[in-house]
Formats: C-alpha cells, structure tokens, sequence
C-alpha cells in the first residue's frame, strides 16, 4: 500500500493542482462552491488589496475600498495590515486588475507549494515528504482562496515558519540549529503581524516560553514600531482621523461595535473606518456579530443555525480562555523537551480556536489548518507524548482537505439542516482537534507541574501597592 502511494502520490498532487489552476478559468470545480455558482465572487477578495496601495499614491486611506478610481469590477473590504498594502500589494498594483489577479494566484499557490516543501524538509521519509505536498496544494479550501484571490496564502506560510521553528527548537542538538529555528520563528511572526494577526493569541505562549522570549519580543517591538509609523505619519495614513480621536474611541467598545462593523453599516465607509487604527479595531468591531451566511463556516454560527436561535457569544471564547490558562501551566513544565512539545501541540490548537472563537469564519480560511495537518505525520516519527492519537488527528484532518458538504445540497433549498450539513465536515473535525490536543496538553501539565509548591506563594496584604511603593 505504501509503496503504490509513494508511486503515485506525486501524480495525483500534480494531475489535481493542474486541475484545481485550469478550473479557475474553466469552472470545473464551480458545483463545490455555492457563490461560484450563484454569484460572481472570481477575484472579490483580491481587486482591494492592489487599490489599496493606489489610494495611498492618491493620496486617499488604504482602506477607501470603493473610493476613488475603480480597481477591478468588484470588491471584498481591505482589512489586511496597512504594511501589507506598501510590502506586497505594490508588487502588483501596476498590472491591469485580471493580470494583476492571475499572477497574485499564482504567488500565492507558489507559497503554498513552499510551505509543503519547508515541512517535506523535516522528513527523510518519502512518503511524508509527498503528503505535505499534497495536503498544501491540493485541499479545496486552497482552491478556494485562489479562486476569490484572497491574500490568505502569507497566513499560511507564517503558521508553517512558526511550527517548524517549535519542531526545530525542540529536538535541535545544537546552538546553530537553534537560532535557524528561532530565525524562522521571528519571521513567521513579521508575516502573521503585518499580513493577519492571528498570531496574536500565540503570544501569551510564546512569552511564557524563555525559549521563544526574546524572539517574540524583539518581532513585537518592530510590529509596534512599524504600526505606530502607519498611524501617526500623514503620508501612510492620508485620512487618520488624528491621535486624540483616536484615543477617545480606542477603548470604548460599544461605540466601535455600533459605528464601525461594516456589515451592520451596509457597506459604507465613516471616517474612522478610514483611519489605519481600523485594522485593529475591525476585530473588537465585528467580535460578537454574527453573520448568518451562507458561507460563513464558525462554530458560531453553525450552532445558531442548527439550533434556531442566537446563543451567548461568551460560550464561543472558552476555547480561548483554556489556551491562555494552558500557556501559563506550560511555562511551569521543568523538562525542556516535554515544554517545547507542549508549546507546539498547544500552537496548533490556538489555530485551530479561531474557527471555533470567531463568528465569521469563511471557507479559504480553513486553508490556515492545513499546515497543521501536513505536520502530524513528521510528529509521528518523534516519541511525541500525544503520539498515539496523531494518526485520528491526520484522518480527521483530512476532511479540511475535501470539499464542504454544499454539493450533496446543491440543488435543494437551503434550510438550517441543509446549512448545517454543508458546514458538518468543517466544523466536527475542528471540534475534534482541538478537544484531542486540549485534553493531551491538560494531561502533561498535571503530570508535569508540582501545583502544590504554589500552597506556599503568600499574597502580602499590602498587594498590589507593594508592587509600586516600597
């Protein structure tokens, strides 16, 4: 059986990535994916990311998506960092917006490409090195983000750097083995900073961790600094709407929350959804709504439409609080190599929580899980504690690799159990995954940890002014 994969493995990855390209032009694939059937979504998600670049040449705010000269015949909103905007975008701001659109696809398959190539690295195992290749380029969630032209595929790639540099870190010999690791993990951090931030919720982790400290530290002081330039200098930001506003606004959620979810303003842009700030405040903007869509695939909302109401937004941010409350246990694991495994298990599971902690969840973004998946099988070659369940972790995490259930419903009418089982093998195998790896992380940290040297801490009566005064 391994032998006839390891023969025609490679076929396969190359006959479906030719596939899956052709099938941008052709619309082969289009009975997988509801708007390429219904709507005309080729390249929305793309077209803001060049004009956002040609807005700051005129003069006019990044994210003035639908201001100013026109750039392509549709448009998603641009939320990426404003440092993506001048790093990449310009690269391919001056080409007329199809040709500026097939060749972002074509980078960005390129990325996906390398990121199986830096996880087929870490193996001598032929057929693994295969997989990576495989799991990277052929999984419809790639497909779809090069169909919508997402800029997803940097995401991808900074999560890859990141759990190779764990790998690295963790069973280097030696100290220039780890600070390529530690080279790799700065980097990953820059591409998650200035393209998405979903490394932010990693950090608490990566701070906890003394071996990844000091990277992570000097990757967010450059973060603040290069953020902090987009804010404050008029040439980045040509529409702030200046530092004292700014302030006013920062911490008063409701407000933000009211005036500045771009859904709930029907697609129109206020003058603080013009400043750079609203890279950030897009996340606490759009935190508890809900978008009931079609294509929207968080836990949720598949909740609240397989039970027929809204539920408790709070419910959805536990698998974050446990993340946090495990990052702290980990740091307290005295045996290097038991840390480190731990940290990366538990770096997997934070990525995977931000299909089951954010409510707009759409399908190209599973592509961010698919590195994960392509990693379990190198684990498996190490005496990893969780090792006996990687094998129902890769099998489950293969369900990301095929399509969404949309084309057993396809030509039926889309009721909540028809939209249910269109989300069904998306958001099962996530649950899964992340209950697998919380539950092996729990286990280590309580055979791990001495919790009863912590009987001894005493709080001093005078805390928290003994913290300040002496």
């Amino acid at each position: 059986m391994k032998q006839s994969l390891v023969r025609y493995l490679p076929f396969a990855t190359i006959a479906i990535a030719a596939i899956m390209l052709l099938s941008l032009h052709f619309g082969w694939l289009n009975m997988f994916f509801y708007d390429a059937e219904h709507a005309n979504v080729q390249g929305i998600d793309y077209f803001a990311v060049p004009k956002s670049f040609l807005n700051l040449l005129e003069g006019r705010s990044i994210f003035d998506t639908w201001g100013g000269t026109p750039y392509g015949p549709h448009s998603t909103w641009y939320l990426a960092h404003p440092a993506f905007s001048l790093a990449v975008a310009s690269w391919f701001s001056f080409f007329d917006p199809w040709t500026s659109y097939w060749l972002f696809a074509l980078f960005s398959f390129a990325i996906m490409g390398y990121c199986g190539y830096l996880i087929s690295k870490l193996t001598s195992d032929t057929l693994k090195k295969q997989i990576s290749y495989f799991i990277l380029l052929c999984a419809f969630p790639t497909y779809w983000m090069l169909y919508v032209g997402n800029m997803h595929a940097p995401l991808v790639l900074a999560l890859t750097l990141i759990l190779i540099s764990l790998f690295e870190l963790t069973y280097s010999e030696n100290e220039a083995g780890e600070k390529a690791a530690k080279n790799k993990l700065f980097i990953g951090l820059l591409i998650s900073f200035f393209s998405k931030p979903i490394v932010l919720l990693m950090l608490p982790l990566l701070l906890f961790t003394k071996e990844t400290r000091r990277t992570t530290i000097k990757s967010i002081l450059i973060y603040g600094f290069v953020s902090v330039l987009f804010i404050v200098v008029p040439q980045l930001n040509p529409e702030g709407i200046g530092l004292s506003k700014l302030m006013g606004i920062a911490f008063d959620f409701d407000f933000i929350k009211e005036n500045m979810n771009i859904y709930k303003n029907q697609f129109a842009l206020n003058a603080y959804m013009k400043d750079n700030s609203i890279h950030w405040l897009n996340l606490i903007a759009q935190s508890d709504y809900k978008l009931m869509h079609i294509d929207v695939f968080s836990l949720p909302v598949f909740v609240d439409t397989l039970v027929g109401r809204a539920t408790a937004s709070g419910i959805y941010k536990i698998p974050i609080y446990i993340s946090l409350l495990l990052s702290c246990g980990i740091a307290f694991i005295k045996d290097k190599r038991i840390r480190l495994e731990s940290t990366l298990l538990l770096v997997m599971a934070i990525s995977l929580s931000f299909f089951l902690s954010y409510n707009t969840v759409w399908e190209y973004q599973f592509a961010s899980a698919l590195p994960v998946i392509a990693f379990l099988p190198v684990l498996k070659e190490k005496n990893v504690f969780y090792k006996k369940y990687i094998p129902i972790m890769f099998y489950t995490g293969l369900f990301f690799c095929l399509p969404s259930f949309y084309f057993l419903v396809r030509d039926g009418g889309f009721s909540s159990n028809s939209l249910s089982i269109i989300r069904l093998d998306r958001i099962i195998p996530v649950i899964i995954l992340f209950i697998i790896m919380i539950i092996q992380i729990i286990l280590i940290v309580k055979k791990h940890v001495d919790f009863k040297r912590f009987n001894k801490i005493r709080i001093p009566e005078n805390f928290p002014e003994k913290l300040f005064f002496e």
